[in-house]
C-alpha cells in the first residue's frame, strides 16, 4: 500500500532530521531565521503580554525566540507532525524555559484549534500557506478566525507568482512550494471574511510574501 502523507512526512524527518524538514539548512541558518521572525514580530507590537498562535509551527523555530519572551501559557502551537514538535521542545528550547513559559501545543492536520483557551492577539503562518493548496488555506483561515478578537492580527507567509491563475489541482504538500498570484491570494481572503492589511514584500530570508489580515 502506498504511504501516508504522515507516514512520508516521518520518514523524511528520520532521513534527513528536523532541521532541514522545517527549510533551515544548518542550525545556524534555523537561528538566523528565527531571530529575523522574532525582531520582525517586535516592530509589529508584539508584547510579552500578548497570547500568540504558532500555526504549523514545527520544530518551534519561531517559537524559540517568541516563547522566552512571552508571559507564562501565552504561546500557543499547532502542527500535525510530533516528530517535530518533540524536537523544538527538547533540542531548541531550554527546559528550564519549557517549565516556565508553559507554551501550549497540539499535535493535529485538521487547524483544530480547539486547544486555544482565549481569543489570541497574533497568529502566525510562517511558510504554511507557501505549501497548501486553495481549499486547505481556506479551512486554516476559517478555523483561525474562531480564535480571534476585533484587533488580532494574522500573518502569513506565501509565494507569489504575478499572473498565476488559479488553480485547484495542486495537492498540499510540506515539501512542495505552491504559487499564488497576489490578486487571487486576496480572493481567497476575502471569500473567508478575512480583511487585508497588507499583502507584500519584506525581504523574506526565502523571497516569500508577507499577508496580513483581521476579522
Amino acid at each position: 500500500m502506498p504511504k501516508t502523507l504522515q507516514e512520508e512526512y516521518s520518514d523524511t524527518i528520520k532521513r534527513d532530521g528536523a532541521v532541514k524538514f522545517v527549510g533551515s539548512y544548518s542550525m545556524s541558518d534555523f537561528h538566523s531565521h528565527s531571530n529575523i521572525h522574532f525582531k520582525y514580530l517586535k516592530e509589529q507590537g508584539l508584547q510579552p503580554h500578548h497570547k500568540f498562535l504558532d500555526v504549523g509551527c514545527g520544530a518551534l523555530r519561531t517559537g524559540s525566540t517568541v516563547i522566552p519572551y512571552l508571559q507564562k501559557g501565552n504561546y500557543f502551537g499547532l502542527d500535525r507532525m510530533p516528530e517535530l514538535i518533540e524536537y523544538g521542545l527538547n533540542e531548541v528550547l531550554q527546559k528550564e524555559t519549557v517549565f516556565e513559559k508553559s507554551p501550549n501545543i497540539s499535535v493535529n492536520s485538521h487547524f483544530n484549534f480547539s486547544f486555544v483557551s482565549c481569543k489570541v492577539d497574533y497568529v502566525w503562518c510562517q511558510s504554511l500557506m507557501s505549501h497548501l493548496n486553495e481549499d486547505d488555506i481556506k479551512l486554516c483561515l476559517n478555523n483561525i478566525k474562531s480564535v480571534c478578537h476585533s484587533d488580532t492580527q494574522i500573518y502569513f507567509t506565501y509565494f507569489q507568482m504575478a499572473g498565476l491563475e488559479k488553480n485547484k489541482r495542486d495537492e498540499s504538500h510540506s515539501k512542495v512550494d505552491i504559487m499564488y498570484d497576489a490578486d487571487v491570494m486576496d480572493n481567497i481572503v476575502k471569500e473567508v471574511g478575512l480583511k487585508k492589511v497588507f499583502n507584500g514584500e519584506i525581504h523574506h530570508p526565502r523571497q516569500q510574501w508577507m499577508y496580513i489580515c483581521k476579522v
